[in-house]
C-alpha cells in the first residue's frame, strides 16, 4: 500500500480531531513491525494502531484491540515504561512527506512535565517506529546502523535524523499557477512524471487523476497554454477539496486483492485490471485496505517461506566464513612470532608466561603470550603449529566462502522466479528444482514435472520476437534452447532477474525493440521499481554456462550496458496485449 502525502494529511487530520487530550493506558506489540496504545477519552475507549510493515505501512484508530503475544517484546516494555499514563498532546505530518511526529506528556519528578515523541515513518521499504526524546533516540522497532546506512543511523543514544526532505513545491500550499510554472513545456519523459518531481505530497496515482481531469494523455511530453490552464484548474479543485476535510475516500484493489493506494477524493479514473471501494471516513479506508488479505497460491508461499530461510542460513555462513577467513589471514603473523622465539630461546626464562622480543624481519619490538607450562622452545612449536593449522585453513575457508556467495546468488535468483511465478504448473517448476539442488526434501507424493511451462513470448513486430524466461528453468530454455548465434541477449548487471532475448529477421532489432527489451529485463528482477536501472546486452554466442553450474547461472562477454527506468504502465499493456498474465 502506498499511501501518498495528501491522504496521510487527511488522516492526520481526523486522528487530531479524535486523539489529542487521550490518555495512553495500555500498550501493545501484536508482531515485530506493529504497536498499539489503548487510548482513554472522555467518553470512551479507543485502539491507535501503527503499522510499519514494508509493504503496508499505516496508522489507523480501531474499536477493538490486536492480540498480544505471551511475552511482550523488548522494545514493548520500553514504551510502557515510559510512556503508560502519558497524554498524547500533539499529531503533525513532516510538511507533506510521508512521516507523523506524535508528543507524548507526562507528570515527572517535581511535577515537571516531560515529553516524549514517537516518530511514524510510514515510507515503504524504509518504514520505522522510533521512541526519541528531546531529538535523541532511546530505541525503534528497526534498527540501522552506520554499515547499513551512509546517510543516517537509527539505534539508541543517537541524534534523530529525519528521511530527506522533499524538494517540491506543497502541493496543498502553494498556488496552482506557481506550481504549473514549475513544469517545462517539454520534457523527454511524461509530464505526469515532472508533477511528480517538482511537487510534495502526491505520488504517480494522483497525478495521474489531475491529468485525467485536465484532459491530458498520461504520456504527453509536453503543455500547451491551454493544458496548463486545465491542469492548474485541476490542482486548485484538489487543493479545495483536500483542506476542507473531504468526506469521499476511494480505495484502489489491484487484481491480486491488494491496497494500491487510498484517494483522499473520488477517483475520476480506474486503471485497467483495478477495483475501487468507497468510504465517507479516512480511517475507514485504511481499516479495509490493511485487512485486505492477498490471493496467492499457498504453494508459492510455503515455497517463498522455504527460500526465505535458506538466504538467511547462508548469510549467516557468509559471515562466519568471513570472519574464519580474516582469522586465518593472520597466520603470517604467527610465523614471525615462532621464528623470532627460535632465535631468542636463550633469553627467555623458563616458565614465564610472556615475553618481548625482537621481530628479525623488520627489528620491531613483539609482545608474546606463552604457556609457562612449555619450554620456550615448545612455545615456538605451538606458534609454528597454529600457523600451519591457519594456512591449511584459508585455502578450504577460501573455498567455502566462494561457494556460499555463489548459493545465494542462486537463492535469491530462485526468489526472484518465485515473485513472477503465476501459475502452479512454474510453481511446481521451483520446487523440483529446489529438490534437485537438495535444498528441500522429496516426499513420497514428489513427481516430475513432465509438462513444462514456456517462456513468456512478446511478438514486437514482423520480424521482431521478445522472450523472457520467469524461472531458472525458462531462463536456460531461453538463452541455450531458443536463443543461437547473433541473438541480442539481456539481463540486469549483478542483479537477480530474468533472461531475456531478442530474435530478430534483421541484421540488428529494431532500436524501439531493443529498448523495450531493455525495460522487460529490468521490469523482471530484483530492480523493479527502481530508476537508472543497469542492464547488460551482448550477442548470444557471448553467453556460457560454466560446466557444473546451477540453473540460470551463465557467464557472458562482449556486453554493453545500459541504464533504464522502467515505464510500467507500457510494460503492462504490451504483456496484456500479448495475452500474458
Amino acid at each position: 500500500m502506498n499511501l501518498e502525502g495528501i491522504t496521510l494529511y487527511s488522516q492526520t487530520e481526523y486522528l487530531n480531531r479524535e486523539i489529542i487530550g487521550s490518555r495512553i493506558y495500555k500498550i501493545g506489540m501484536p508482531s515485530d513491525h506493529s504497536i498499539y496504545f489503548s487510548l482513554k477519552r472522555e467518553s470512551d475507549t479507543i485502539h491507535l494502531i501503527m503499522d510499519v510493515h514494508a509493504g503496508d505501512p499505516a496508522v489507523c484508530l480501531s474499536k477493538k484491540a490486536p492480540d498480544n503475544p505471551p511475552e511482550p517484546p523488548a522494545f514493548c516494555m520500553l514504551l510502557r515504561k515510559h510512556l503508560e499514563e502519558g497524554k498524547i498532546t500533539k499529531l503533525q505530518q513532516k510538511d507533506m512527506d510521508r512521516v507523523l511526529e506524535m508528543e507524548v506528556s507526562l507528570l515527572g519528578r517535581s511535577s515537571r512535565i516531560i515529553t516524549k515523541q514517537i516518530i511514524i515513518e510510514l515510507t515503504g521499504k524504509n518504514a520505522n517506529l522510533i521512541f526519541a526524546e528531546n531529538g535523541k533516540i532511546l530505541d525503534s522497532m528497526k534498527h540501522v546502523s552506520p554499515l547499513m546506512s551512509s546517510v543516517r543511523v537509527i539505534q539508541p543514544g543517537y541524534d534523530y535524523c529525519p528521511p530527506p526532505a522533499q524538494s517540491g513545491l506543497n502541493i496543498l500550499c502553494a498556488s496552482p499557477e506557481k506550481i504549473i510554472a514549475s513544469i517545462p513545456d517539454e520534457v523527454n519523459k511524461a509530464q505526469w512524471k515532472q508533477l511528480v518531481a517538482n511537487t510534495a505530497g502526491i505520488g504517480k496515482y494522483t497525478a495521474q487523476q489531475l491529468f485525467f481531469k485536465a484532459n491530458i494523455p498520461f504520456n504527453a511530453t509536453y503543455l500547451i497554454p491551454s493544458d496548463r490552464k486545465k491542469l492548474a484548474e485541476a490542482i486548485a479543485c484538489l487543493q479545495e477539496v483536500v483542506r476542507n476535510s473531504p468526506s469521499a475516500f476511494t480505495v484502489l484493489i489491484s487484481k491480486s486483492n491488494q491496497c494500491t493506494t487510498i484517494f483522499p477524493y473520488n477517483a475520476v479514473c480506474i486503471p485497467k485490471e483495478n477495483r475501487v471501494e468507497h468510504f465517507s471516513s479516512i480511517n475507514d479506508a485504511i481499516c479495509f485496505a490493511v485487512q485486505l488479505h492477498p490471493v496467492s497460491l499457498p504453494e508459492k508461499e510455503e515455497l517463498k517461506q522455504v527460500v526465505k530461510t535458506e538466504i538467511h542460513k547462508t548469510e549467516k555462513k557468509i559471515d562466519a566464513l568471513k570472519k574464519d577467513l580474516a582469522d586465518a589471514n593472520d597466520a603470517e603473523n604467527y610465523r614471525i612470532i615462532a621464528d623470532s622465539l627460535m632465535a631468542s630461546l636463550y633469553q627467555i626464562p623458563r616458565g614465564s608466561a610472556s615475553c618481548t622480543v625482537s621481530n628479525i624481519y623488520d627489528g620491531s619490538t613483539l609482545a608474546v603470550s606463552l604457556s609457562p607450562s612449555l619450554t620456550p622452545a615448545e612455545n615456538a612449536q605451538k606458534y609454528y603449529k597454529t600457523y600451519n593449522k591457519l594456512k591449511r585453513a584459508r585455502k578450504e575457508v577460501s573455498i567455502q566462502l566462494s561457494q556460499a556467495e555463489q548459493l545465494l546468488i542462486y537463492l535469491e535468483s530462485v526468489s526472484e522466479s518465485l515473485n513472477f511465478a503465476a501459475t502452479r504448473l512454474e510453481i511446481e517448476e521451483i520446487r523440483e528444482e529446489l529438490q534437485k539442488e537438495g535444498l528441500i526434501r522429496k516426499t513420497k507424493k514428489s513427481r516430475l514435472v513432465t509438462e513444462k511451462s514456456a517462456p513468456v513470448r512478446i511478438i514486437f513486430s514482423d520480424s521482431t520476437t521478445i522472450y523472457i524466461g520467469r524461472n531458472n528453468r525458462q531462463n536456460d530454455e531461453v538463452t541455450f534452447k531458443i536463443g543461437s548465434g547473433n541473438d541480442i541477449w539481456i539481463h540486469t548487471q549483478k542483479i537477480p532477474g530474468s533472461h531475456v532475448l531478442i530474435k530478430s529477421t534483421l541484421p540488428d532489432p529494431e532500436p524501439e525493440a531493443l529498448q523495450t527489451a531493455v525495460q522487460l529485463a529490468a521490469f523482471f528482477s530484483k530492480a523493479r521499481g527502481g530508476s537508472q536501472i543497469p542492464v547488460d546486452c551482448t550477442r548470444r554466442h557471448n553467453v556460457k554456462k560454466p560446466s557444473g553450474a546451477k540453473p540460470g547461472f551463465v557467464i557472458f562477454t562482449g556486453q554493453e550496458t545500459y541504464y533504464t527506468t522502467p515505464d510500467e504502465k507500457y510494460i503492462r499493456e504490451l504483456l496484456v496485449k500479448n495475452g500474458i498474465k
